[in-house]
């Protein structure tokens, strides 16, 4: 779809702030409240939106507070008018209210430096009750598209992440229907099941969004779903279900809530909740210990978004328990991401998103018994590598080739700069920057987050260790003519350490995870939370070793009518989890629980199904 059809296509917006716009609502100040509501999560006292249109010297709160949202957030200022004196951040998460003084005509944009993608505007009208237009000088991504401006409705029009209603994400998200062309089923099978926080989905009946719909990798298609709302002992705690890991025996999923303080234990071939517990602010992603030898063997190292520690957490007969916390750097340290070295797991490495005012993050490296940080890579503007530290948002770790034999590599993603870190985990050396985002219309590499409005988010690498897929969000709507969409997968070849292949993906795309495909070698299953399908990519089609090929194989619907509005049934996917785990450390205590007989039959099918390589990928 062309940039210009989307400039004219969403006429819901415009309608918004025409209404909004009428009278001058002189020095009175708008709130914005912060909420747990998809495509909603700014929404103003005045329109019921993430829009709001005020007069100069206007003053805006945010209200941060338990009425609305289950944990801490960050109302940050992004971008506003030429000669705006406006401004507010916070150098940590917090609760309560903030407020700012809109000081000149022009849009102001706002986001949460805790979950990003949470996006508001306040349009400021001038003495004629105009909004004044965007400039290239505040958005250099029009200038990627020849613009010196384009007015402030045009550019709400393509924003991916102001969608507070039905028809404003049926306009702007990637709503597929049953028999949709786009649709399909890889020709080669996988094996297992996938398991996708459909995190946006709306449930009748239940208190805070999201699902997790689960896709049979054989056939393709939506097993069921699980609902939060529905489990008697930990009800209420579910809020936008996040990322997810699962016991060695595959017995059990665990899952974390984004926008609250839980974890949950799903049984997995039930989907029942059988136990929830209170872990800390913004729980992320979720990894177990699969080292053996360690005193704290399967311990599940979750980290905390809205705080500063990873969280350490034992599943034993009686349920979950928090059994204690590690700091993971100097300061406040808002970690996301982390993985554990592939095979051994002794070493953590972590994404600290942002440490104080600003977007400047860092990377740790942690002892995982010990919970001591070995080292950590702090942004310094001065650093040729680490000035890509704007945001590190996750990791992908794993053992790869190169002419020296097996190096352990960890690729970092970073959200403001746009470039993937790599990191050579045993010498802890910092290796390379890699772009993996394109600016609109001339399609070039290597600018940031204000010239390309993309993001990259997860990084995984292949339990091969051949690639490193990396899932890039667009916050607008604007496709790039190379790859035919405004989101793509952009593949590393880790031997190379360069993006091979740029694929197009659908809307928001966000999460990315590999799972074993029938007869040899691994799918990347993409989760796209402004869509409403998970979509299968083969990184090596031929199996000649050269991904300059890569492609879409598979386009999934996890719409299935089981619950949820129109426009959210089956969207908001984020963390995938493909089952079964075929990481080198995790995959081998699988099998030799399956051989053991100490698995499930279906969790013993699927590993006679895997090959000899699939089964010990080191």
């Amino acid at each position: 779809m062309t940039s210009s059809h989307h400039y004219a296509r969403a006429a819901v917006l415009a309608l918004l702030i025409l209404a909004a716009a009428g009278p001058a609502v002189g020095s009175t100040a708008d709130t914005f409240t912060l909420t747990d509501d998809p495509g909603n999560w700014f929404q103003s006292e005045i329109t019921g939106t993430p829009v709001t249109v005020l007069q100069p010297g206007d003053r805006l709160d945010f209200k941060i507070n338990g009425c609305c949202t289950d944990t801490r957030h960050t109302a940050t200022l992004l971008i506003k008018p030429v000669g705006s004196n406006a401004d507010l951040d916070q150098d940590s998460s917090q609760k309560g209210t903030l407020s700012i003084d809109l000081d000149l005509p022009g849009v102001y944009l706002f986001v949460c430096k805790i979950h990003p993608y949470m996006t508001a505007v306040a349009a400021v009208q001038d003495e004629n009750g105009e909004i004044p237009p965007v400039s290239a000088e505040m958005l250099p991504f029009l200038s990627h598209l020849g613009l010196d401006e384009l007015d402030a409705q045009s550019v709400l029009d393509v924003v991916t992440t102001i969608a507070p209603d039905d028809a404003t994400r049926l306009a702007k998200w990637d709503i597929f229907e049953a028999g949709d062309p786009a649709l399909i089923k890889p020709g080669t099978p996988g094996v297992g099941e996938v398991w996708i926080d459909t995190q946006f989905e709306l449930v009748p009946n239940q208190e805070k969004p999201g699902t997790i719909t689960i896709v049979d990798a054989q056939t393709f298609a939506v097993e069921r779903e699980v609902f939060g709302g529905l489990d008697p002992e930990g009800m209420g705690m579910w809020n936008n279900p996040h990322n997810m890991w699962a016991d060695f025996a595959n017995d059990y999923v665990y899952n974390a809530n984004w926008f609250g303080k839980w974890v949950n234990k799903i049984h997995r071939e039930t989907g029942d909740v059988v136990h929830s517990i209170e872990v800390g602010e913004a729980p992320t992603h979720i990894i177990t210990n699969p080292n053996r030898a360690s005193s704290e063997y399967g311990v599940l190292h979750i980290p905390l978004s809205a705080e500063s520690d990873i969280a350490r957490v034992r599943d034993s007969a009686d349920g979950l328990e928090k059994i204690g916390e590690n700091e993971t750097g100097d300061g406040k340290t808002h970690p996301h991401g982390h993985w554990l070295k592939c095979g051994s797991g002794d070493t953590t490495v972590m994404a600290n998103v942002f440490k104080g005012i600003g977007f400047a993050g860092s990377v740790s490296l942690i002892d995982t018994e010990s919970g001591d940080v070995i080292e950590e890579f702090e942004y310094d503007a001065d650093d040729p590598i680490k000035s890509a530290f704007l945001m590190p948002l996750a990791v992908g770790e794993c053992h790869v080739d190169t002419p020296a034999g097996h190096v352990h590599k960890a690729y970092i993603g970073s959200v403001v700069s746009g470039m993937v870190t790599v990191l050579d985990i045993e010498s802890r050396e910092l290796l390379k920057n890699i772009s993996v985002t394109l600016t609109p219309g001339d399609e070039q590499t290597g600018f940031g987050l204000l010239d390309t409005l993309q993001v990259p988010i997860q990084t995984p690498v292949s339990s091969d260790g051949k690639w490193a897929a990396v899932a890039v969000l667009s916050l607008t709507t604007v496709d790039r003519a190379s790859t035919g969409a405004a989101d793509h997968v952009a593949l590393i070849d880790t031997t190379l350490d360069e993006v091979v292949a740029w694929i197009g993906t659908p809307a928001g795309t966000h999460g990315i995870n590999w799972g074993a495909k029938r007869g040899g070698g691994y799918y990347a299953w993409v989760t796209n939370q402004h869509a409403n399908v998970v979509t299968v990519i083969d990184p090596d089609p031929n199996g000649d070793g050269d991904g300059t090929d890569a492609g879409v194989v598979g386009q999934i619907l996890l719409a299935n009518g089981s619950a949820g509005a129109l426009s959210t049934d089956g969207t908001g996917g984020q963390g995938v989890k493909p089952l079964p785990m075929t990481h080198d450390g995790w995959i081998q205590k699988t099998v030799a629980l399956a051989r053991q007989g100490r698995t499930s039959a279906e969790v013993r099918d699927w590993i006679r199904k895997l090959t000899k390589e699939q089964r010990n990928p080191n």
